[in-house]
């Protein structure tokens, strides 16, 4: 099942993602298997990181869950809130 994952970052957020930056990166390729789509959300002139959207494969809510939970980025305070919902992918149709 694919979830989207939205991560909005506290205010200043840069020096935090600097620190936890490579545990960050660990984290996600340990479950390189799970991840769809990956990246930093910017603010408007691409100049900072403002946040995070992923769209991962989990089997249900609660293992979706304790991944965000144990992302280094998320530990650390660098999110202000996290979003988790059920995503269906509909575009480019397959086929």
């Amino acid at each position: 099942m694919l979830w989207m994952i939205n991560c909005v970052d506290v205010p200043n957020s840069a020096p935090l993602r600097a620190a936890h930056r490579d545990a960050h990166f660990t984290h996600l390729e340990a479950h390189a298997d799970r991840l769809v789509m990956v990246g930093p959300l910017q603010n408007d002139a691409r100049t900072l990181s403002v946040g995070s959207l992923l769209v991962v494969e989990f089997p249900d809510r609660d293992s979706v869950v304790a991944f965000a939970q144990a992302d280094p980025f998320n530990r650390a305070g660098v999110f202000a809130s996290v979003t988790i919902c059920p995503f269906r992918h509909t575009l480019p149709l397959d086929g």
